[in-house]
Parts: C-alpha cells; structure tokens; sequence
C-alpha cells in the first residue's frame, strides 16, 4: 500500500501525523501483498478499473487503516468508506483482501 503525504501539500501537518503515516505505510508494505493485476486483461473488452478491498477478517489491516482516517481527516481530506458482499468481478484474491472489477450496475456507486 503506497501511501503518499506530501508534506508540501499539507504545510501544517505535524510531526508526530507525518511520522505516523510513515509507520502505517511500513506496516502495510510488511503486512499487505500488493496485488499481481488489476484488471481482466484477457477478457475481449477488458476493464481499465478495479478496486482493492479488505476482507472482513482483516481486522488488523482495517484498524490501520481506521487510524490512517483519523489522521488524513484532521487535514480535510475526504474519506469515504464502503463495505459490500458482492464487490464486483473479482481479479485477485489474498488472505487479507481482494480487488474487483465493480459490476456494471455498481460502478457509478464506487467509481
């Protein structure tokens, strides 16, 4: 998970918010695999999206990401989140999330 906190963009973050993003971001690159493909590229008319999602029982991953909100909205960045059974057309499957090419009729809802 590459997060990205450019400082430059945010000149009152803090110290202490900057370094913690810095942790979250190592916890996940150690704790998180990064999917091999996004997309249903061998299909005829492939899909040029897909969305990652945490499985339920990820409960470590969605605490870290949960203190990754409280940090990125103290800074008025916008986070919004959605929970399905039925993500879409799934493109890669781990332990801990899968992504998924969202069903036609969903992707204005996600996208």
């Amino acid at each position: 998970m590459a997060l990205k906190f450019v400082r430059d963009d945010h000149p009152t973050a803090t110290d202490e918010d900057v370094s913690k993003l810095k942790l979250l971001s190592g916890w996940f690159d150690q704790h998180l695999d990064k999917p091999d493909r996004f997309s249903n590229a061998s299909n005829k008319n492939p899909a040029n999206i897909s969305l990652s999602w945490f499985k339920d029982s990820a409960k470590d991953h969605i605490q870290k990401v949960q203190e990754l909100i409280k940090i990125l909205e103290r800074y008025d960045l916008v986070v919004e989140r959605f929970s399905s059974k039925s993500p879409g057309y799934i493109v890669y499957e781990d332990e801990y999330q899968v992504s998924a090419i969202p069903f036609k009729a969903d992707r204005n809802k996600v996208i």
